[in-house]
């Protein structure tokens, strides 16, 4: 994994730009940027310091966590043509009634005979089956057996079936259920925000790791089911380890931070009983501005893009010289964090949006520089799961032959142009009836547009 990273870095040059990897929790995967750390400095004499810069997805943490509370460690399972053994079946009844559901739903649809019968119960409805990979399929799997049409079906299918009797679901069972299913429904609503929302950001790690540490404390408190009660403290004690190791990176403190609705406000309300945290974080977050953003000059970017918009129309000049005294209206000998962290927090939906405008990239050169790199970086890696998933419908059956190159052709494409980096009035397409004439005017009507 090391080599086909660094086969990219030189071929696009970018030795002295390498940022952060948003990576699972696997030991490989921290054997693997030590590699690129030695090879950077190997052969481009450039240091890169491995530890901050090793980010860990939120998903999976997630993933650990509630996993350590369903099953703690997974018992062994079946083989893909093998149905489970005496053995297995008896470690999943003693999990209690989540592992008792598991051995009814894995029973149920082994065989279609069984299928069948079960399906008879419920006019067509099949039971939802988890999985190895994914804890949210045990959420829907008790979701779905918790809908009183499924557990009706489920409680006359054990009673049918004599090698289900010692799986059979008591009232006590489905108590437990419908207190794990409304456990987990914080995980679930929170893993969606994260993972489908375009405006998540890694900002937005700690205040979701601390929102699920809360819920698992007030979830311990008020259960009745002691054998519950010891499942979540070992949640906790799972998603605690994990919080630790966001020290290891600044930026998790600074993406907060650079989110101009939380600031250092949000972590002076939420650690208020841990001050040493706050403390130590400032300090990271100080030493990462001054060491790799702070700068006396202005921003190249910002320049360029005034340039581009100067072209495209007469800039008024009394407009321009306005927007100069806006932007210099506080004393430039200040510095742009400490300008920033001193202003009151604002709602912002979206902070990577407001730290692109035009105003704050003015105000704050070298700030919003820092900023946009951090909030940049997804809380998950699951928009690059994602792109794996659907490259499946590239490849069919009858385009087996297809070469690697073209593959990442076709990916890069597609990703492009649904995230909107390339929009029409930049692209040369050869429309059938199209003069030269009619492109030409097309393209001009798109610039005036512009």
């Amino acid at each position: 994994m090391a080599e086909a990273i660094m086969e990219f870095i030189r071929e696009y040059g970018i030795a002295s730009k390498v940022g952060y990897f948003m990576m699972d929790n696997a030991s490989n995967m921290n054997t693997m940027i030590d590699k690129i750390s030695d090879d950077l400095e190997r052969e481009f004499n450039v240091f890169y310091d491995p530890l901050p810069h090793r980010l860990r997805c939120l998903g999976h943490v997630i993933n650990l966590a509630v996993m350590e509370f369903l099953i703690g460690k997974r018992p062994s399972t079946t083989g893909p043509y093998h149905g489970p053994s005496d053995e297995q079946v008896e470690q999943w009844r003693k999990r209690g009634a989540i592992g008792k559901l598991h051995n009814i739903v894995v029973y149920t649809t082994w065989t279609p005979q069984r299928l069948q019968m079960f399906t008879t119960l419920t006019n067509g409805l099949r039971l939802r089956r988890d999985n190895d990979t994914r804890w949210n399929s045990w959420y829907k799997m008790v979701e779905w057996a918790l809908k009183p049409r499924i557990r009706q079906a489920i409680t006359i299918f054990c009673a049918q079936e004599p090698a289900l009797q010692e799986d059979a679901l008591t009232a006590s069972d489905w108590v437990t259920l419908a207190e794990i299913y409304k456990f987990l429904e914080p995980f679930y609503d929170a893993t969606l925000a994260n993972e489908g929302n375009a405006t998540s950001s890694i900002s937005d790690v700690l205040p979701t790791m601390d929102y699920l540490l809360h819920h698992i404390e007030a979830a311990r408190e008020n259960t009745t089911i002691p054998h519950l009660a010891t499942m979540m403290e070992t949640a906790w004690a799972k998603l605690a380890d994990y919080y630790e190791l966001t020290e290891d990176s600044p930026v998790y403190s600074a993406a907060t931070v650079m989110n101009p609705s939380l600031k250092w406000a949000y972590m002076e309300q939420t650690w208020k009983e841990k001050t040493e945290w706050i403390e130590r974080a400032k300090s990271r977050v100080a030493q990462l501005w001054r060491e790799t953003y702070k700068s006396t000059t202005s921003c190249p970017a910002v320049r360029q893009g005034c340039a581009q918009e100067s072209n495209a129309r007469r800039p008024n000049g009394y407009k321009t010289w306005m927007k100069e005294q806006k932007a210099t209206i506080f004393n430039m000998d200040d510095d742009e964090y400490e300008v920033y962290c001193r202003e009151p927090v604002m709602m912002i939906s979206d902070p990577l949006k407001w730290w692109l405008e035009l105003a704050q990239r003015r105000r704050f050169p070298n700030l919003s520089l820092m900023a946009i790199d951090i909030l940049s970086i997804a809380p998950m890696s699951t928009e690059t799961e994602r792109l794996f998933s659907k490259s499946k419908a590239t490849m069919t059956d009858q385009r087996g032959s297809m070469g690697i190159e073209t593959v990442n052709l076709l990916e890069c494409l597609r990703s492009w142009d649904n995230s909107t980096l390339v929009i029409p009035s930049e692209c040369c397409y050869a429309r059938s009836g199209c003069t030269n004439n009619g492109l030409a005017d097309q393209e001009s009507e798109s610039d005036d547009d512009t």
